[in-house]
């Protein structure tokens, strides 16, 4: 099965008496353009989108089965800048490394990296670790550069 739309939240649809399947993906796949993957029922299949996948996208609902994207938690680096001084700092060490970089209720949110975390602790930013759903990250350039 080859899955080309998002048919909406699911937040939005009527699952009483259907089976949610769930396909699960890591924060790295959400904006990937072609997938292959199985979801938890073992079903195989295929995705073609030309937007970024989001947590509890349906992809199918038929009349017995609704097919649902489950954005995976994964462990992360949490920081919350006290001023605008820090954010700059924060935004030229992060830009520097080509980090990913993810804005979520005030607070950049980052893919755990331990060398980034002691580097940030280091730099006098109070740093968390937690587990995160990472979606929609911000993205500042088109183009590959070099240093």
């Amino acid at each position: 099965m080859i899955l080309k739309g998002v048919l909406g939240k699911l937040q939005d649809f009527d699952v009483r008496g259907k089976r949610v399947e769930l396909v699960r993906i890591t924060w790295d796949e959400v904006g990937k353009k072609i997938l292959r993957k199985t979801t938890s029922e073992g079903r195989e299949i295929g995705i073609s989108l030309d937007s970024p996948l989001q947590h509890e996208d349906v992809l199918y609902a038929g009349k017995e089965e609704i097919i649902v994207i489950e954005l995976l938690p994964t462990k992360s680096l949490v920081i919350k800048p006290q001023c605008m001084r820090e954010m700059a700092l924060l935004c030229y060490h992060l830009g520097n490394r080509h980090t990913s970089v993810f804005y979520q209720d005030g607070q950049i949110v980052i893919p755990y990296d331990n060398i980034l975390e002691e580097l940030l602790v280091k730099l006098g930013f109070a740093v968390s670790v937690e587990e995160r759903r990472l979606n929609s990250a911000l993205h500042t350039s088109t183009g590959h550069h070099h240093h």
